[in-house]
């Protein structure tokens, strides 16, 4: 496990993690997507709901993903049956 710092609308938080210098760069990368997409509201409401918010809408996106594979992968399963049969 290694630390790593990230920065949230100026406030520095460090975490542990086993991940790859990959996917920590991508972590990254998002963190200052999200402080661009959200900085009008962090000025409009306080710290703790706008990471609550922004946790949401990022589960929202990953079920919906998830759900896109999900179908995805169903119709390819029935396309390959059909394919064999």
């Amino acid at each position: 496990m290694k630390r790593v710092s990230i920065t949230l609308y100026g406030k520095s938080y460090e975490f542990a993690t086993d991940g790859s210098e990959e996917l920590i760069n991508y972590v990254n990368r998002r963190i200052k997507d999200l402080q661009l997409n959200y900085k009008n509201l962090y000025e409009e409401i306080p710290f703790d709901e706008l990471l609550v918010l922004m946790l949401c809408d990022l589960l929202e996106q990953e079920y919906n993903l998830k759900k896109n594979i999900e179908s995805t992968l169903f119709r390819l399963k029935e396309k390959l049956k059909n394919v064999l049969q």
